[in-house]
């Protein structure tokens, strides 16, 4: 899967004045792609985002969607192309990998940011994805040069499964048209539409980890159930569009988030007797795992998140 995007900033009319979180607007679904744009803050750059679920040749060419992004910038910001400045403009393919974050293939190397896939396919990047790791990683990586656990196995516990991650394949699938899928052509639209409406009107403890790549189990369900409740039309198309199997495979990855955010509550009550048991034993390997298992049950939970 990979996503492509484009960028022009630094505009000389007023695009986007006031202060944006987030703000996402599709247009009606094309055959074998979908596109939509994101203005930041105070209008210094204007993305437009496409969600590719695997390479084809079917797919539009790098060249067509760079035409679609002209094509609708005007409409998308209210600003006719003359108005504008393009200083520069940018774009590149981002790979995100279903199977993440990726196991060590060597002993004594670790992938980190992009190229470990600790990224989840909805954050365009792994530079946020990195810093959000950054204290995990380098705690970590002392731990085990300390101890001398640098096998490609010892390492592959510092990049372990985490759910919260693998939870959000389903979502990147529903933004997404297949080749020569056919959705209807305001489906995506409605839906993310009625998503953001129900986690803006949820709070800020809903809303923000998400915009932040955390996903926690009681905010993932909150969104859930209410969208369900509210919007139970824009739901349903989402089955045949996803299939069943992704369907049951992302069940499986919920059910352990659940997990995980139940035994993060309550591994502080044994984790002194599980020291204890790791440093009576005579390998430092498990004194490592028991601390990289404690770690991927918070990361893996969205329990790392602090607000902000």
């Amino acid at each position: 899967m990979a996503f492509v995007w484009w960028s022009a900033p630094a505009p000389v009319a007023s695009i986007a004045t006031k202060p944006v979180i987030c703000s996402v607007r599709l247009r009606p679904c094309a055959t074998n792609a979908n596109t939509f744009g994101r203005p930041f803050r105070r209008g210094r750059s204007h993305d437009l985002f496409v969600h590719l679920p695997g390479c084809h040749p079917d797919r539009p060419s790098l060249e067509a969607l760079f035409d679609d992004y002209f094509e609708l910038m005007p409409a998308y910001q209210q600003v006719e192309l003359e108005q504008l400045e393009f200083r520069r403009a940018l774009f590149g393919i981002l790979p995100a990998y279903r199977q993440s974050p990726l196991k060590p293939t060597w002993n004594r190397i670790l992938q980190v940011g992009d190229s470990s896939g600790t990224q989840s396919p909805l954050s365009f990047g792994g530079f946020g994805a990195l810093l959000r790791h950054l204290e995990r990683l380098v705690t970590s990586l002392d731990e085990a040069l300390r101890a001398d656990c640098l096998s490609r196995s010892d390492l592959a516990w510092i990049n372990g499964y985490q759910p919260n991650l693998s939870v959000t394949w389903l979502f990147q699938r529903a933004m997404s048209v297949g080749v020569n899928q056919r959705v209807a052509p305001n489906q995506i639209n409605d839906l993310l539409s009625t998503v953001f409406q129900v986690m803006d009107a949820s709070g800020d403890a809903v809303l923000k980890p998400f915009l932040q790549d955390v996903v926690q189990f009681s905010a993932l369900t909150q969104t859930l159930v209410k969208t369900g409740w509210a919007a139970p039309g824009a739901i349903a198309p989402v089955i045949p569009q996803v299939g069943l199997g992704a369907l049951l495979n992302w069940s499986g990855h919920y059910g352990a988030l659940a997990g995980y955010s139940l035994l993060h509550a309550i591994t502080p009550g044994v984790m002194p007797r599980l020291e204890a048991l790791a440093q009576s034993s005579s390998s430092p390997a498990n004194s490592l795992r028991l601390h990289q298992w404690r770690a991927l049950l918070r990361y893996g939970s969205g329990n790392d998140y602090h607000g902000g």
